[in-house]
């Protein structure tokens, strides 16, 4: 189902990044969603990025992990979001992944509240 998912978000937004990870076995591990949208909307953003997570409260668990940056207005812009399992294997993937969302800007601040991510980017 989530590789259908993916192909269809892709196939909709095709400068998106959507990228998922599975182990041996098929299960799931990671996903992340960067909109097209959101890719180039950061050209015009505050080159400040703020990231953040919170708990999944299913049956399943893991973690929603969120970048976003204030816009123009100082309204919150998304920028992207993952799911993923709170180990640093899944930050360091999460982190990747933002990463080349981020392209080329120079000079970006990484802002976290109780989260170490500056060992991650």
């Amino acid at each position: 189902m989530l590789p259908r998912f993916a192909y269809i978000l892709k196939l909709n937004n095709s400068d998106s990044v959507i990228e998922y990870k599975v182990d041996a076995d098929g299960r799931f591990l990671y996903f992340f969603i960067a909109l097209s949208a959101s890719i180039s909307g950061w050209q015009h953003c505050r080159p400040v990025i703020f990231i953040d997570g919170t708990s999944l409260k299913n049956k399943y668990g893991g973690t929603l992990l969120f970048a976003s940056t204030p816009d123009a207005n100082d309204q919150i812009f998304s920028l992207a979001f993952c799911v993923v399992d709170e180990n640093d294997s899944s930050w360091t993937w999460f982190c990747n992944q933002l990463k080349r969302v981020i392209g080329g800007r120079n000079e970006v601040v990484i802002v976290s509240v109780g989260i170490k991510v500056y060992a991650k980017l």
